[in-house]
């Protein structure tokens, strides 16, 4: 294998002489690289916003949500008393969910009006992502209201102003006629800050005092959701089976990957979407390899010759065409590996790629093990893959 390698080597950097398939191979070494380097920044990158967006989500969706099967709400009481017997359990907060239109002035829109305690804002660590204002829905006896920055935009509000009050309004339950007054429920509230976090949920919810949403919603002592913390170090898979157990098959008993499901798809599909796109120009490179290759085991047809006349055996001859293929591959690779790697390094410390308006300055990568070792075998088995038809073409020449 040693002296295969070595002729491998030799016919790869032969210093001698520049020819047409020196030049190829190099080329093919070179598109090894980029791809791979490619391959590594983009599926850090992915990584990045994924956590970036998950982080964000972490905050808003809670370790463990339970709702009904069946219907919009629920009683609050009996069921948390039911809840407040399992061990792990650290905090249960009861939230009133449901749509309604919010107007300020002339300027109105629908949103989803979440109903939650007053320490909501400072137990999901939300505060950090008010950009305008107090994360505050309760003060002093005083009801207040946070907007999505979304829905802030698309009525104009005026947080903090003198003319600052928006209504909610709803329709009432009850049999009521389409053109009746009475039909419709109104009720106004003080705007205390604006929220910034994934435009879906800055486009669509506004945050109020759970009484406040009860009464909105005329839906009191029920709620729609109980949104549940977990202490440290606590199974959420076994305290999910134990919740499920003691409420019942008429509650839906979800943990936060569940809550996003649909979210997690996309993300998954579109990262290996992009690493199937570069894979394939990644094989397009492969093929530029295997085209030097073959017109290298033509071009040394006398150098077969005369090792078989040597007493070199088939096999050998064989190694060093499928050596060399594998070596532009593998050399192709660790430079692009290393060139990737440290490309990553360098954007999460020093954050040389900026986001202009964006909820974090700089592009978010995380660089993952998985992911280095997936690229790492995905170019090198194009290279072993390479190596083949040439090496099977030299042992019949």
């Amino acid at each position: 294998m040693r002296t295969s390698l070595f002729i491998a080597g030799r016919y790869l950097f032969s210093k001698k002489k520049r020819n047409a398939i020196n030049i190829i191979s190099s080329i093919a070494v070179l598109a090894f690289a980029v791809c791979t380097a490619a391959l590594i920044v983009i599926l850090s990158t992915m990584n990045g916003f994924e956590s970036l967006i998950f982080s964000m989500y972490n905050k808003f969706n809670p370790e463990i949500k339970i709702t009904v099967n069946e219907g919009k709400v629920f009683e609050q009481e009996k069921t948390i008393l039911k809840l407040k017997a399992i061990k792990g359990i650290k905090n249960i907060m009861a939230v009133m969910e449901d749509n309604a239109a919010i107007r300020n002035g002339d300027y109105q829109t629908v949103c989803t009006v979440k109903g939650v305690d007053s320490t909501y804002f400072i137990k999901n660590g939300l505060n950090s992502m008010v950009v305008e204002g107090e994360g505050i829905v309760k003060q002093n006896g005083f009801n207040f209201m946070v907007l999505g920055s979304g829905i802030d935009q698309k009525i104009n509000c005026n947080i903090g102003g003198p003319f600052s009050l928006v209504s909610l309004i709803t329709p009432r339950r009850g049999d009521f006629n389409v053109n009746d007054i009475e039909a419709i429920k109104s009720m106004e509230i003080e705007p205390a800050g604006v929220l910034t976090l994934d435009e879906t949920i800055s486009n669509r919810y506004v945050f109020v005092p759970i009484e406040f949403a009860q009464e909105l919603f005329e839906r009191e002592h029920q709620v729609s959701s109980l949104e549940i913390s977990l202490h440290k170090n606590a199974n959420v898979e076994l305290l999910i089976n134990e919740v499920k157990k003691v409420l019942g098959n008429s509650f839906k008993v979800q943990n936060r990957l569940q809550q996003q499901a649909s979210l997690y798809k996309m993300f998954k599909s579109e990262k290996w979407a992009s690493y199937a796109i570069l894979t394939f120009i990644l094989l397009i490179a492969a093929f530029n390899a295997l085209g030097s290759l073959t017109m290298l085991v033509i071009e040394k047809k006398d150098d077969i010759r005369t090792l078989m006349g040597m007493g070199a055996r088939p096999s050998l001859i064989r190694n060093v065409f499928f050596s060399n293929g594998f070596l532009i591959s593998a050399i192709g690779t660790f430079f692009g590996l290393v060139f990737g790697i440290a490309l990553v390094v360098v954007q999460e410390k020093y954050g040389l790629v900026k986001m202009q308006g964006a909820i974090v300055e700089n592009y978010p990568v995380k660089l993952l093990l998985n992911d280095v070792l997936l690229v790492l075998g995905t170019a090198l088995g194009l290279g072993v893959l390479t190596g083949i038809y040439p090496a099977v073409k030299a042992m019949k020449s």
